[in-house]
C-alpha cells in the first residue's frame, strides 16, 4: 500500500538501496514476507530509493496510533 507519491508512481514492484550500510543502504528481510513502513524518494526514471537516513519502520512495531494514522488521516488528505 502507499500512502504518498501514487501521482507519480501507480506500482511499486522494486525499492533500491545503496550495496551497503557504508553507502547508506538498508537490509530489509525479504524472505519472510515482513512488512515495513518506508519512505524514500521516486527518482525521475520512477526507481524508489530509501536509504539509512529515511524512516524505515517494520509494520509490526508501529503503535496503534500511528496505523490508524497512516491508513486513515493520509486518506483524508492530511
Amino acid at each position: 500500500q502507499m500512502f504518498k507519491g501514487f501521482e507519480k508512481l501507480k506500482d511499486v514492484q522494486y525499492v533500491y538501496t545503496p550495496f551497503d550500510s557504508s553507502l547508506c543502504g538498508v537490509k530489509l528481510e525479504a524472505n519472510n514476507k515482513k512488512q515495513y513502513l518506508l519512505t524514500g524518494q521516486i527518482l525521475d526514471d520512477g526507481k524508489v530509493l530509501i536509504h539509512l537516513c529515511n524512516y524505515i519502520e517494520p509494520w509490526d512495531d508501529l503503535s496503534l496510533s500511528q496505523k490508524k494514522s497512516l491508513n486513515q488521516r493520509y486518506q483524508m488528505g492530511c
